[in-house]
């Protein structure tokens, strides 16, 4: 990745829905030209999906501690709920990261269904910074 690229990449983060032409009139390279750079990084995978940052009322970073073998199902169960932004195997204090978005009623029924799975630390965020 070149410091262009960089620059589209930034640019993209600010604004991913901006238009080719747009972008380039910014970073001084035709429309077709961003396209190309923007294609050949999806290819790869410098850029791995577009996305929308949705600005959720409540945060949750969840550590669980897992009592069962059931990985895969857990995996299975967490990528699929809608809830969970994120799932991370961790190595450290304990064996997954969860970041997830919960109202309170939400939180509390996704913690009953967790506990079949092992123990959990719920980490809520206050404000986000970046």
């Amino acid at each position: 990745m070149d410091e262009i690229d960089r620059r589209i990449v930034n640019k993209l983060k600010e604004n991913s829905r901006v238009t080719w032409k747009n972008l380039g009139k910014e970073i001084h390279l035709t429309g077709q030209a961003i396209g190309a750079r923007v294609e050949r990084l999806i290819e790869e995978k410098q850029i791995k999906k577009f996305t929308v940052d949705v600005a959720y009322q409540h945060t949750e970073f969840i550590t669980v501690y897992m009592d069962t073998q059931e990985y895969q199902a857990f995996e299975n169960k967490m990528v699929s709920h809608p809830n969970v932004e994120s799932v991370h195997k961790i190595s450290g204090d304990g064996c997954y990261l969860l970041i997830a978005h919960f109202s309170p009623e939400e939180m509390d029924l996704f913690f009953k269904k967790l506990l079949t799975f092992g123990r959990y630390k719920v980490n809520v965020s206050l404000n986000q910074l970046k």
